[in-house]
């Protein structure tokens, strides 16, 4: 929507957002789209509700947010391959806990979610004025385009307040605002959700808020509270928990198959697990970032993917040393943390003319997509590498070192984030990208609230009573998909009791929930984050490494910001 420039130069001041060094803010439109013209019927009403979702895909999944939680945590590593992937030391000081209040991802993390208020803001602000009766939209029809917008606002909240606590809290575009207090923060996410509640739908529709994705967002609040406020809500997250079970907010389901809240659009159908999802289609809504980003640069091959080759860069934090031991880390080696009987950890490959997948890694031999076929490897044509490897089959390995230089002076650096080659690391295939062949190439749903979190949600507040029995079961009630029925026995943690420490929840949150922008913040939860892993220590005390600090831009921007992260005042 058009907006004054006025409104312009204050959101660019309060969200860090550059513009040019002038003055004169006269305006020139040469093609002006205002709420006037704009809104002519409900179709248009319900494209700009769209809008602010687009970006908040975007936000989750494609990019700075992202590696904030995952590039910071034990699972998942850049490394630099060869001559590739440097980039200025980014990914080792992400890894490392050296970054700065320069870094890109820091301040990406800032301005990405306040894009998403803003676009929100000025969005309910045009409500505001409009006539939604003429335009074909019933009361009850706007009341939940305004709860659903206003539940996405607290849902770009989480991140803020999980990545800086001190935030400004803005509902208004055209004035600047200091910071809020996390407790305040905290405050207005939850008064905003339970506002909402009742103006949502009960039915989850992708893309779309509804009761129970928004009552989510409370349990994530109430299970995190005592990190982001000091205060514990674990009775409260428990409380939500249940009822979402329960279905006071909605049917829901765990799903029986462990790839369908990834892979539904297989059967044209939700997954009856996914409490919200990003829905995905070619050439329309892709996922095209985090395809790109772990994959080799000659994918397509392997996968399928119409001719889509990824940059190669990020993969699993390997679980093995340069001799093939494994590393003694408690954390760490989330591959290795995976039961080889375990469905997941199997090669992912295209198993049938309908498409269907099994596995969530690439490992091992690369071979060639079997196109005469249309599933399958044809285990006849190797993949070759293209770098270190040209002209030898490419094996992903999970580990990290320059094997195609053994023994000379490169192979003694050891394993480092700076040590990789362009067959370092397991790649993680969780999220697709599907076959082209079959008309899937990015088209799978990817999901950002499932009912699998509220289950792991309400084990970790029993667990944290000393209801182990409960925990459980409720985490056997959603494990049972991972592994054949003859094996089940002996990774039940109902049946072996015993199993289930402290370590093994955290590992258990990191395989179920392995990739899905959440690991840093699970970490933290436990007090784990400054631990050491591969090629990280254990973090230093001179500054809050749990909080990152306001970005440079952002206080530069806005002279009523300050540094509020400790070690950065």
């Amino acid at each position: 929507m058009y907006m004054k420039n006025i409104k312009y130069y204050l959101l660019a001041l309060a969200f860090g957002v550059s513009l040019p060094s002038c003055t004169d803010l006269t305006e020139e439109p040469f093609d002006e789209l205002t709420k006037e013209n704009y809104f002519t019927d409900k179709n248009s009403v319900e494209a700009a509700v769209l809008r602010p979702y687009e970006h908040g895909h975007w936000c989750a999944w494609d990019g700075d947010r992202w590696n904030l939680q995952e590039l910071t945590a034990d699972h998942f590593v850049w490394t630099q391959k060869g001559k590739h992937g440097w980039d200025e030391g980014q990914w080792v000081r992400l890894h490392a806990h050296n970054w700065d209040y320069l870094q890109n991802q820091v301040n990406g993390s800032w301005v990405g979610p306040y894009q998403g208020i803003a676009q929100i803001n000025s969005l309910l602000m045009d409500f505001e004025t409009l006539d939604f009766a003429t335009l074909g939209v019933t009361e009850d029809e706007k009341a939940n385009y305004i709860g659903e917008l206003r539940a996405l606002r607290a849902w770009y909240y989480t991140f803020l307040i999980d990545f800086f606590r001190y935030v400004p809290i803005v509902e208004d575009i055209t004035t600047l605002k200091e910071q809020s207090t996390p407790q305040e923060v905290f405050d207005y996410m939850e008064k905003e959700i339970k506002e909402v509640l009742p103006m949502l739908k009960s039915k989850a529709i992708p893309g779309h808020f509804s009761q129970g994705s928004a009552a989510a967002l409370l349990v994530r609040m109430y299970l995190n509270a005592e990190k982001w406020i000091g205060t514990p809500k674990y009775t409260e997250c428990a409380a939500v928990a249940q009822d979402i079970i329960d279905g006071k907010y909605g049917t829901f389901a765990i799903d029986p198959d462990y790839r369908g809240p990834f892979h539904r659009s297989l059967v044209g159908a939700s997954s009856p697990e996914n409490l919200f999802e990003w829905p995905h289609k070619r050439n329309v809504y892709e996922l095209g970032w985090m395809y790109s980003a772990f994959h080799h640069y000659k994918s397509n091959s392997i996968l399928d993917t119409d001719g889509w080759n990824g940059y190669n860069g990020i993969h699993l934090s390997p679980s093995r040393d340069l001799e093939g031991n494994l590393y003694n880390y408690a954390l760490g080696k989330p591959y290795e943390k995976f039961a080889d009987v375990d469905y997941r950890k199997q090669n992912y490959e295209v198993i049938n003319d309908a498409g269907d997948t099994k596995g969530f890694f690439l490992v091992g031999p690369q071979y060639e997509f079997d196109k005469e076929k249309g599933y399958g490897y044809d285990k006849s044509k190797p993949v070759t590498g293209s770098e270190e490897w040209t002209g030898q089959q490419l094996v992903f390995v999970d580990q990290v070192g320059r094997f195609s230089e053994k023994p000379n002076n490169r192979w003694a650096e050891g394993s480092k984030v700076t040590t990789g080659e362009e067959n370092s690391g397991v790649r993680l295939m969780k999220f697709g990208p599907l076959s082209h062949t079959h008309g899937l190439f990015m088209s799978n749903s990817i999901a950002e609230i499932r009912l699998a979190e509220i289950y792991y949600s309400l084990a970790e507040c029993k667990y944290r009573t000393g209801d182990k029995a409960a925990a459980a079961k409720l985490l056997d009630d959603v494990r049972y998909r991972n592994y054949p029925p003859v094996e089940w026995p002996k990774y039940s943690y109902e049946k072996n009791p015993d199993k289930l420490t402290d370590q093994e929840f955290i590992d258990e949150w990191g395989r179920e929930f392995l990739g899905e922008h959440r690991r840093r913040i699970d970490l933290i939860r436990w007090g784990r984050y400054s631990d050491a892993w591969w090629d990280k220590e254990v973090d230093k005390t001179d500054k809050d490494y749990e909080v990152f600090p306001i970005p440079s831009r952002i206080l530069n921007s806005n002279p009523l910001l300050k540094q509020t992260t400790r070690g950065w005042e």
